[in-house]
């Protein structure tokens, strides 16, 4: 059986994500954007999606399985959202 990498809360926290209330099977984290609403949603089967709020339209960029951290700040940066850990 494979295992799948999901960022753990702290990691999404320093990245500036807040944790907001989301469905059964689902923890959602969303942190503002310079022009929207930036969402990563991770699902209990080991599933990611990466959602982007602009102008009021909601764009999916990213939807699949990660194998590692790395791989989650390569995508991050894909989609032109910052990887980095933002200081207070």
């Amino acid at each position: 059986m494979s295992s799948f990498y999901q960022p753990e809360a702290p990691l999404l926290q320093a990245f500036g994500f807040t944790q907001f209330a989301s469905p059964a099977g689902q923890v959602r984290y969303s942190r503002p954007s310079e022009c929207g609403q930036e969402t990563i949603v991770l699902y209990t089967d080991g599933e990611l999606t990466l959602l982007e709020a602009v102008n009021g339209q909601l764009l999916y960029c990213f939807q699949g399985r990660l194998a590692s951290e790395a791989e989650l700040r390569v995508l991050l940066r894909q989609v032109n959202w910052p990887a980095e850990v933002q200081r207070a």
